[in-house]
């Protein structure tokens, strides 16, 4: 077995899409070769640590009030930190990891964003040993003109940190073209270092039975983001449907109950907090439809739609024409997709009656295997054999 030190953060008991991308990759890469060790933070969450992989956990040196508040928390850390709140945790990582790579042998170094301080911290471990680093990108959030910065000095100097690190970087991958491509663009010295790495599904995953009740369901599951105007859009065309046709959502969608009981439909609107991954794949299994709202910008695409697609229910997906998750969906199919500024009511209507008499989108069963995550793994591990090999630093 070759050896990979993963560098993640958030990682279980803490949970997010990302720590599900990296998870799943860790759990098939000895299939391929490789035993990972996972270097993160101690933190707590509903999640459960898993039990197939060793992991290294080192002390948050930030105060909790700043890395679990609120909107006002969002804005000191904007001003405070850069290039995120866990960049002092990148610095007690760094110390981990160094005494790690000294005494054991590793043959590469994997971090995965969007907490930029992972790769501070992978990059420092790569410049110190000489052990092969891949950076991977689950979204654009390090240095580039999505979020917003306190001041052009914080934007400046968090440019000027990303491009630093990644001169450290062997290789850099992301789960669609559009990220790398804007990576590429602000940093071009990485063009042919770049990889695709796509999220997926993993179908070793058990889905915990449940029952969704009478009506027809639709399910929405993980974070609805700053979606208002989608989300209201759904909502008003779900309003003129019949009234047995219900949407469950899963995960934090506080904007949705307020916004049904507005419109009249509050009991047929149902949410809930945060569930087991089991659970929240139980619903997309025992849902009628699932819904999918995406953002507007070329690189949106949600990972849960891979899983979506491996339940076999029909899509119903609002997302931008052009968007990543809008090609997926042409090249995958089982969805119905339509923009951001379209009227909803009579597609929606369309759509839940083609799937009530049974002639709902399917999706192809060979353009999804793509998307397995034992299959990404794959690809992974062939990415790392290539890397450079070890090379202690002058």
């Amino acid at each position: 077995m070759k050896k990979l030190l993963v560098v993640a953060n958030p990682f279980p008991p803490m949970t997010s899409a990302g720590t599900t991308r990296v998870l799943r990759l860790i759990r098939h890469l000895p299939a391929h070769g490789w035993e990972a060790t996972v270097l993160t933070a101690e933190a707590q969450g509903p999640g459960s640590a898993p039990d197939f992989v060793r992991v290294l956990r080192t002390r948050v040196v930030v105060p909790a009030q700043l890395l679990c508040g609120g909107r006002r928390s969002r804005r000191i850390n904007s001003w405070l930190f850069v290039p995120d709140p866990y960049v002092l945790w990148a610095g007690t990582a760094l110390a981990t990891g160094r005494r790690l790579l000294a005494a054991e042998p590793f043959d590469a170094i994997f971090s995965s964003h969007p907490r930029a301080s992972v790769h501070l911290a992978a990059a420092g471990l790569a410049r110190a040993s000489g052990v092969p680093w891949m950076a991977d990108y689950r979204d654009r959030h390090f240095a580039n003109d999505v979020l917003p910065y306190a001041t052009p000095l914080h934007a400046a100097a968090t440019r000027r940190l990303e491009a630093r690190v990644l001169r450290h970087a062997a290789a850099v991958s992301a789960i669609n073209t559009p990220i790398l491509d804007a990576i590429v663009e602000h940093y071009p010295w990485l063009d042919g270092h770049t990889h695709v790495l796509p999220n997926g599904y993993d179908s070793t995953e058990a889905a915990a039975a449940t029952d969704l009740g009478p009506g027809f369901w639709f399910v929405y599951t993980g974070r609805l983001y700053n979606r208002e105007q989608p989300l209201e859009t759904f909502l008003t065309a779900l309003a003129a449907l019949p009234n047995d046709v219900k949407a469950l959502f899963v995960g934090d969608a506080p904007r949705v109950a307020p916004l049904a009981a507005k419109l009249g439909i509050g009991d047929r609107v149902r949410v809930e907090r945060l569930v087991p991954h089991a659970v929240a794949l139980g619903y997309q299994r025992a849902a009628d439809a699932l819904l999918l709202i995406t953002g507007r910008r070329p690189e949106s695409m949600s990972s849960k739609v891979f899983e979506y697609l491996h339940s076999g229910r029909p899509l119903f997906a609002v997302t931008a024409p052009h968007s990543a998750a809008s090609k997926l969906l042409a090249e995958v199919g089982g969805a119905v997709t339509v923009a951001h500024d379209a009227d909803l009511q009579a597609p929606l209507a369309r759509f839940v009656a083609d799937v009530r008499s049974g002639g709902g989108p399917v999706a192809d069963a060979d353009a999804l295997a793509r998307y397995d995550m034992a299959g990404v793994a794959a690809e992974l591990a062939a990415v790392l054999e290539r890397l450079p090999s070890r090379e202690r630093p002058r």
